[in-house]
């Protein structure tokens, strides 16, 4: 046997080895559906407004409204999600680190909350100069 050679049993198993992932860890595929359904929330929430609220001819104040309900949907989403990210931490704290909550709070509630509140204040400041 030569020396350099290592027996079976120290030969790590490639399938086992990607079972062992960590889960603490956000994986890709989880974290982009998060994505899709926060996208799919939003476009459901601007039909409604496009074809239940809106009127013919929309405006400057019923184009705030469409982007308001178009991110009320994504924000939704975010929270949900969020909370759902909490009640996993409460049940086992190990799956959860806290980076991951961040990251989750950050992302899905505070930057849409952020973009509507931009959008707002570009929206108000278009109303007070008398854009039409």
């Amino acid at each position: 046997m030569p020396s350099n050679s290592r027996p079976d049993a120290a030969v790590p198993n490639k399938a086992a080895a990607r079972r062992r992932a960590d889960p603490t860890q956000p994986r890709p595929v989880p974290t982009l559906l998060r994505y899709i359904s926060c996208g799919l929330l939003s476009l459901a929430g601007g039909a409604a407004w496009r074809f239940t609220l809106s009127p013919n001819a929309v405006g400057i104040v019923t184009a705030f409204a469409g982007i308001f309900f178009l991110l009320l949907g994504f924000l939704v989403g975010g929270i949900s999600w969020y909370a759902h990210d909490l009640r996993v931490r409460k049940r086992t704290p190990e799956l959860m680190p806290d980076e991951r909550l961040v990251f989750s709070f950050v992302v899905f509630v505070i930057m849409p909350f952020a973009v509507l509140a931009l959008i707002g204040v570009i929206w108000l400041i278009s109303l007070l100069i008398g854009v039409h």
